[in-house]
């Protein structure tokens, strides 16, 4: 072992590999904690490096210290578990293999473990097990690709140090940059050192980061052959693929990813990589194939496996992503109910997805627990949160969804909604303070509505007028607002509305709630009576979806007034009859009450709604 500070966990170390080993060697590159005492307390045999900037020349002097056949290779935030110790005596004793890779787990943040091998047990006067580079050092046998290896199941490490908390409190970052451009300048023809230098600055600097990868990638091509099939390429070709993906430069994340699976078809990582790529660019049946491929045999039993999620619930929430857009929807609800029952308790990927397509289905009570508990697991995401506040909103749940975006402020999407909620509640002046300073132009129509509900028109109009500049002159969403506007102040409504598709009208639902909740009953009215104009192709559905709005907003007579309207047109519409007796229930007009549900059920005799209504009636 070299160590320095690493009373942590040293002590937890060594008591782990005490009774399997003839000699502990322990060198010390400079600790000021307790971790000298504790090697000597747990039997170790201590030496002092003066630390060089070399992670080699300090191997190497632990190795010249080693006297025993066999040498295992530990660092200080690791532990052994030994398995079975019969396959492990048989393995020292044969004479085919110099050395021997060692499976190892590194937790993660969020609990889960990443997994891959390390060759860490080989004898120690083979030809060539002498370290070499000042970073991420390997062995000169391993690196020439020489050894005689093989891999070991009975023993297992386990590892620590990848957690935010101790690698961020070792300064490993500022270091490993600093050791990273040292080896490349020592050994600039060497792929490895040039991966090296590409990983040391994957969070600090990503144009040099894929300098040094590209790099990388143009002196293996110059000689065939070489690193083919190595682990630390599958590292390489994520973090350039992540890079493109980050920069949205998604064709360079494809080409790369095509050419990274050509290498390592079976790494459940790059599949999973691709997958979420096709998704993007929306080559869903692609998206299939590549997740399944991470879910198979093949990729479990890969060699590197950065992110174990990659093997199970990760994969699984993409493939369901990709069947859904594929219409495939019952095998999406089966791969993420799968997916649910994988996660680990951080994770909150699958229940946001399926909490997002029951948001799409417009089912908020299903939507809502899954949802809640997605943003339990990462209160810090706000897609989490601005999706958990969506579906609190339609609930009527304004407290809960303003709380939760409350931690969000800040964010155009995240004010944007709160500033929704905040006009449901009677804020309209602290609404449009939260969005005067907003860039988002999907806020302008909020905004305009703030000022409109303040009896600001003007400020309205000119704010709307900002917003339909955005939009083409075609666009739905544009020529609804644009004919709601004439309907709201009686103007001419421009040429004819007929075209316009039915969905584009869904926001006025909430904006003649707006208006009823201010007081401007006026205004509603006015609405309505302008607007059959609108045309026939729309005013009929328009009608019945107002219809409800008013009549749950207990303006009764003005939803009555439309659904005799509506009853005139289509007799034969079971929903008219529900909504007139809810209605009638809602004005205490019980007798009024049974008779329309009863005349809805002999319309439709499977209507559940006015069957329990009618139960419910005294």
């Amino acid at each position: 072992m070299i160590v320095k500070d690493e009373a942590r966990a040293l002590g937890r170390c060594l008591a782990s590999v005490r009774d399997w080993v003839g000699e502990m060697i322990v060198v010390d590159t400079g600790s000021t904690d307790a971790t000298i005492e504790i090697a000597v307390s747990h039997g170790a045999q201590v030496s002092h490096f003066p630390w060089c900037d070399d992670f080699a020349a300090a191997r190497n002097a632990a190795l010249d210290l080693a006297t025993r056949e066999w040498v295992l290779v530990l660092d200080g935030d690791e532990t052994l578990e030994l398995t079975d110790t019969v396959a492990l005596a048989r393995a020292l004793e044969q004479s085919r293999f110099d050395g021997f890779s060692i499976p190892i787990s590194s937790l993660n943040d969020d609990g889960s473990e990443s997994r891959t091998t390390v060759f860490r047990l080989f004898r120690r006067d083979s030809p060539g097990m002498r370290y070499r580079g000042e970073i991420h050092e390997q062995l000169e046998v391993v690196a020439a690709g020489r050894a005689r290896t093989s891999s070991l199941s009975c023993v297992r490490i386990d590892h620590d140090g990848y957690l935010a908390s101790i690698f961020t409190a070792k300064e490993k970052e500022q270091r490993n940059t600093r050791l990273a451009q040292k080896l490349a300048q020592s050994r600039p023809n060497d792929p490895f050192s040039w991966f090296v230098i590409a990983m040391a600055f994957l969070r600090t600097d990503t144009d040099q980061m894929l300098e040094a990868a590209h790099k990388a990638f143009t002196l293996l091509a110059s000689t065939p052959g070489k690193g083919k099939g190595e682990q630390y390429l599958v590292n390489l070709y994520v973090a350039v693929i992540g890079v493109y993906q980050a920069r949205e430069a998604l064709d360079l994340a494809i080409q790369w990813a095509d050419r990274s699976l050509t290498v390592f078809p079976f790494s459940p990582d790059l599949r999973c990589q691709r997958g979420d790529l096709n998704l993007a660019q929306g080559d869903f049946t692609r998206a299939v194939d590549d997740f399944t491929a991470a879910l198979s045999a093949d990729a479990a039993a890969f060699m590197l496996i950065l992110d174990p999620a990659t093997t199970n619930h990760r994969a699984r929430t993409g493939l369901a992503k990709a069947l859904w857009k594929l219409n495939r929807r019952d095998d999406a609800f089966s791969q993420l109910r799968r997916a649910i029952e994988e996660s680990p308790a951080g994770s909150p990927y699958a229940h946001a997805e399926l909490g997002s397509i029951f948001l799409q289905l417009q089912k908020w009570d299903q939507a809502v627990t899954l949802l809640e508990e997605a943003y339990r697991r990462d209160s810090t995401s706000r897609v989490a949160a601005t999706q958990l506040a969506w579906c609190l909103y339609q609930l009527k749940r304004f407290a809960q969804a303003q709380s939760v975006l409350n931690s969000h402020r800040g964010e155009p999407q995240v004010d944007h909604l709160l500033a929704r909620i905040l006009l449901e509640n009677g804020g309209a002046a602290e609404a449009a303070t939260l969005l005067l300073p907003s860039t988002l132009p999907a806020s302008l129509p909020t905004l305009g509505w703030a000022y409109f509900l303040l009896d600001q028109p003007d400020m309205a109009n000119s704010v709307w007028d900002r917003w339909l500049s955005t939009l083409a002159e075609s666009d739905p969403a544009r020529r609804a607002m644009v004919a709601f506007r004439a309907l709201l102040i009686g103007t001419a409504i421009e040429n004819t509305a007929s075209d316009i598709p039915a969905q584009a009208f869904s926001e006025t639902d909430s904006w003649l709630r707006l208006l009823l909740s201010y007081g401007h009953r006026a205004h509603v009215e006015r609405v309505i009576s302008q607007a059959p104009m609108l045309g026939a192709a729309i005013w009929p559905d328009l009608r019945m979806r107002w219809a409800q709005v008013l009549a749950m907003a207990e303006h009764t007579d003005l939803s009555v007034e439309l659904l005799i309207g509506a009853a005139r047109d289509t007799p034969d519409d079971d929903s008219i009859y529900y909504w007139l007796g809810y209605c009638a229930a809602i004005r205490e007009q019980i007798e009024d009450a049974r008779v329309m549900f009863q005349e809805c059920l002999r319309l439709n005799p499977n209507h559940l709604q006015a069957r329990q209504a009618l139960t419910l009636l005294p």
